[in-house]
């Protein structure tokens, strides 16, 4: 990490969000996420998202780790039936949270690898029908959000169904939204979808077509 970016992320998140040795930066809010972005894509340099603790530098020697583990946030809307959670956020956490709210979460399996919201949906471990909405940073930090506490109550692109497991080259997602039903009313979760490779690569040139995303860890 060269020290004019260094002293930028520094400014942006604090000193102590600055790990020059792993080559990380640990934002507190998805305002800090979209500065740090702006911030690496001025002087060119790679983001590769980590929705939990950095615990290696990025592979390739040039990409900075950007982790999301800060953004833990936990929220049940009872009444629409739905978790908003940042990216962060561990599963463990999630479901705590729902089942004190005598929900469930839809079409998530039991035991997913993915051990954070984020890293859930970024590799592909969530069926579309699961979220109701979502929200993103794209490599020049630009904030992107679609969906909301219903299934979909927005026109044009289907925002939340291209990021799943998209691995983090197209945005960085910040917050997901999922859909509960009461815990008595759960059904059997279908299998996650498969990634879409061919469609997944045009994506990712028209998201990022400067490669500043690498994929997420």
């Amino acid at each position: 990490m060269d020290a004019q970016l260094r002293a930028q992320l520094a400014a942006i998140v604090g000193p102590r969000g600055v790990d020059a040795r792993l080559e990380a930066v640990s934002p507190r809010s998805t305002a800090e996420v979209a500065a740090v972005c702006r911030a690496c894509a001025g002087l060119g340099t790679p983001i590769s998202a980590v929705s939990g603790a950095v615990t290696d530098p990025a592979p390739g020697g040039r990409a900075i780790s950007v982790s999301l583990g800060r953004l833990d946030d936990v929220l049940v809307d009872e009444g629409a039936m739905v978790v908003r959670a940042g990216a962060g956020a561990t599963l463990d956490s999630l479901r705590a949270a729902v089942d004190a709210a005598r929900m469930a979460l839809v079409g998530i399996p039991g035991g997913p690898t993915a051990t954070h919201a984020g890293s859930l949906v970024a590799r592909g471990g969530v069926p579309r029908r699961a979220l109701t909405g979502i929200e993103a940073v794209l490599p020049d930090g630009q904030v992107v959000r679609a969906g909301g506490r219903v299934l979909k109550d927005v026109t044009g692109y289907d925002l939340a169904g291209m990021l799943i497991g998209s691995m983090g080259r197209l945005a960085l997602i910040t917050e997901v939204v999922f859909r509960l039903e009461p815990v008595d009313a759960r059904g059997a979760a279908p299998d996650p979808p498969a990634a879409a490779g061919a469609v997944s690569e045009l994506l990712r040139h028209a998201f990022d077509p400067d490669g500043l995303l690498v994929a997420a860890r």
